[in-house]
């Protein structure tokens, strides 16, 4: 397992700025949601104009490019829109190819107007089947991110299940699945090896699961150090990509206090003794007997 942190921590820094900063604080990768504002990775130049650059630069201070993110959504209702949202992942996954980064992220979306969740849930599998012959082309994953209307683990689960190739996991997100008062016991659980990436994300929320306040890692409700406690249990040996939205709250703290710490956080999450996870309370064949003791011992 390695860790690794999204670019929505630092939207003002450039590519080498997150590469240097990265190889300093002790990620091994990083993830790129946009790069100075262009949301659209195929058009930012110190991206797209210069691959193999790219490539140098990260294998020269030892830091993997784990994901790029896209804007691209799975479920809406008219063929035009399905189209562009389509070609759009074509065009991230292309990316990805020539730059040397092994997963895409999308989003299920949301559900339209007059619609409901399973028309909305079955077009999102039709347009992964399409595009996921091109994602094998490439060698590049396609990572479904829960959120939106479908933040729980069981909606992403039918996705990925559904259309059944190793091209196609999930981007799990533990953070949204709170939304709806999911915790990481049912989310890790019933996705097992259909992960494989995790952002990790806490914040506060208030009874009713609406967010009330982003939180460093491991101060907030989302139960991030049990979420990876039971991953370790699961033998997940993805990235844990740390994400700190500040690309869209700009009040949150700035990203050279936010990410040393998360850095902290999550080496010392992973290195910890792993506890037993057991519905047992200790040994469950220990033996229930009182014990005798000799003379001499009882002395």
């Amino acid at each position: 397992m390695k860790i690794g942190f999204s670019s929505l921590a630092c939207p003002t820094w450039d590519l080498k700025t997150i590469v240097t900063q990265a190889a300093s604080l002790g990620y091994a990768g990083i993830e790129l949601r946009g790069l100075r504002g262009e949301l659209h990775l195929p058009l930012a130049p110190e991206l797209a104009a210069d691959p193999p650059g790219v490539r140098e630069m990260l294998a020269q201070h030892k830091v993997e490019l784990v994901c790029l993110g896209t804007s691209a959504v799975l479920t809406a209702k008219d063929a035009r829109e399905i189209a562009k949202q389509k070609t759009l992942i074509i065009e991230f996954l292309e990316l990805a190819s020539k730059v040397g980064c092994p997963n895409v992220r999308v989003f299920i979306g949301e559900v339209q107007p007059r619609d409901n969740p399973r028309a909305a849930l079955s077009r999102a599998v039709e347009a992964l089947l399409s595009v996921a012959p091109v994602a094998e082309r490439f060698g590049v994953r396609i990572l479904v991110e829960n959120g939106g209307d479908f933040p729980g683990s069981g909606d992403v689960w039918f996705l990925v299940d559904a259309v059944e190739s190793p091209y196609v996991k999930v981007g799990w997100n533990q953070c949204h699945a709170r939304t709806i008062g999911e915790r990481p016991t049912t989310s890790v659980t019933r996705l097992g090896r259909k992960i494989g990436m995790v952002h990790l994300c806490d914040a506060t929320f208030d009874e009713a699961g609406a967010l009330l306040e982003y939180k460093p890692l491991g101060s907030g409700n989302v139960e991030v150090r049990r979420e990876i406690e039971l991953l370790k249990g699961i033998a997940y040996d993805g990235y844990f990509v740390f994400e700190w939205p500040k690309l869209w709250v700009d009040s949150l703290a700035a990203p050279e206090s936010v990410l040393p710490a998360a850095a902290k956080f999550m080496k010392e999450a992973l290195e910890a003794k792993q506890p037993i996870l057991s519905a047992y309370k200790g040994d469950k064949n220990a033996p229930r007997f009182t014990t005798r003791q000799s003379p001499a011992a009882a002395g």
